[in-house]
């Protein structure tokens, strides 16, 4: 397989350059924390794909990176996060970012007064793309529960209403280097940036 270098490449000095196709500056910043720690240079490219209805956050990140990479021949990233609520029936799912701009953390509470089961997860699905192609399929998973009220003001999403399994606060009230530690993020960045690191060693 074929080392993946640009212009002047030299092993141990040039950083590997990476896109992630975002908005998000908050994606980004954590993502990047990752990826600093493995010479890989994260730039953010305002660009959106196909987005499709499904439940499913790796079919999503799939084809909004099939679609960009139609048009980007540089190294990207496609990132798609979900909440699955076990006692809504997976709800709100990949469909998250549109939840939490509708009904916020505090319409999630609603929804589960007088349920006993408060268990949930956050998937993030992170698709690897370059030369106009997909190559690589990245999937992280945090297990925990909703809380019982909206708690902390770091973090970003419902980051506020979910305790990962092992701790008694959420995510927003940790700071982002203790969240990196556990989150769903930053396990499929993780993995990510060990394949490329492996690749590039190559």
């Amino acid at each position: 397989m074929n080392r993946l270098k640009g212009e002047g490449d030299m092993p141990g000095l040039t950083s590997f350059i990476l896109h992630l196709a975002s908005s998000s500056m908050n994606k980004y910043d954590e993502i990047r924390s990752i990826m600093e720690g493995h010479n890989i240079d994260l730039r953010i490219a305002n660009i959106k794909g196909e987005e499709i209805q499904t439940f499913s956050v790796l079919k999503v990140a799939e084809r909004a990176a099939e679609t960009i990479a139609q048009n980007f021949q540089s190294p990207l990233i496609v990132e798609d996060t979900g909440l699955y609520v076990h006692s809504l029936y997976g709800f709100p799912a990949s469909y998250a970012s549109f939840v939490y701009g509708t009904l916020g953390p505090g319409g999630i509470l609603k929804l589960l007064e007088g349920r006993e089961d408060m268990t949930a997860e956050f998937h993030s699905a992170i698709v690897y793309a370059e030369g106009g192609k997909i190559l690589k399929r990245f999937v992280g998973i945090s297990e925990g529960k909703i809380s019982k009220e909206i708690r902390g003001s770091q973090g970003f999403g419902f980051d506020p209403i979910f305790i990962p399994e092992g701790s008694e606060r959420t995510f927003a009230e940790m700071t982002r280097t203790e969240k990196n530690l556990i989150s769903h993020r930053s396990k499929s960045s993780k993995i990510l940036a060990e394949w490329i690191s492996g690749r590039r060693a190559l």
